[in-house]
Formats: C-alpha cells, structure tokens, sequence
C-alpha cells in the first residue's frame, strides 16, 4: 500500500472501487501463487500453470462480460501488443517463477515476488518519468528492509 502510494494521497476518480478491485486482485494472486507452488511440488510445473493460466483466462473472461464489456475483436495491432505482452511478461516470467519457487523455501520466494512492488516504482521512475512519493518511497524503503531481514533469518 505505501510502495503504490495509497496511505499517501494518491487516489483515482473511485477510491471505494480501486480499493475493492485491489482486495480481490490481491486475493486471487494468493490463489494463484498458492495453487502454482503446489502445482510443482512433485516436479511437474507446465500443467498445473497451465491450469493455473486457464482459469484465470476464464474467469477474466467472465468478469469482463458481466462488468465492463468485452471486446473480442480489438484489431491486429491491439492484439499483437497483448501477444507480446502476454509471452515475454506472463508466460516466459511466470513459467521461471513456477519452475524455481517448489525448490526455494518458501518464505525466500515469497521476498522475492515482494520486491515486484519495488521494481514497479523504479522502473515507473526511469522508463516513465514519474516521481515517486516520499510516502512510496517510504514503502519501498519498508519492502527492501522486511527481504533483508526475513533473508538473514
């Protein structure tokens, strides 16, 4: 919350709504990372992401239709952008992630997905020219510190 600059002031035009949009995507990312660590336990990884991608793809599916309208047929060059997006941010990072987190403990790989927050605002800072808050830098500061402890125990 302090690394996306909740606590600090930074709202959109519907803070009641992000923050309820915000809870269930926090949830279903712990379903996510819980049910892909199960999934590799035994040493097969692809299928249970597999199955893992798929529900997710439905239930965005789903979620689109009843709430905001889908598209399916956003033209070649929307959908060209997603394709890449989707290989080289989703299936090439998440497919990493589902092969080494079943062979790290899991309290070193739940540090590691943690400074996903802190990556977001550095690159946001020098790929988009944003100026982090001194609250999210706070957040950050806070994120670095709690995976430099948990790492030393």
């Amino acid at each position: 919350m302090l690394a996306a600059g909740v606590l600090g002031g930074a709202t959109g035009p519907a803070p009641v709504a992000g923050a309820v949009h915000a809870s269930l995507a926090a949830l279903c990312y712990s379903g996510f990372l819980f049910l892909l660590r199960r999934g590799g336990r035994d040493g097969r990884t692809r299928q249970p992401y597999l199955v893992v991608t798929a529900a997710a793809m439905i239930a965005s599916l789903v979620a689109g239709a009843l709430g905001y309208g889908l598209d399916l047929a956003p033209g070649w060059a929307a959908a060209g952008w997603l394709l890449v997006v989707a290989v080289c941010g989703q299936v090439v990072g998440w497919l990493l992630v589902a092969e080494g987190s079943p062979r790290l403990p899991s309290h070193a790989g739940a540090v590691l997905l943690l400074l996903t927050p802190v990556g977001a605002v550095v690159l946001g800072a020098l790929v988009l020219g944003e100026r982090p808050s001194p609250v999210q830098m706070l957040g950050c500061g806070l994120v670095l510190a709690g995976a430099v402890v948990t790492a030393r125990r």
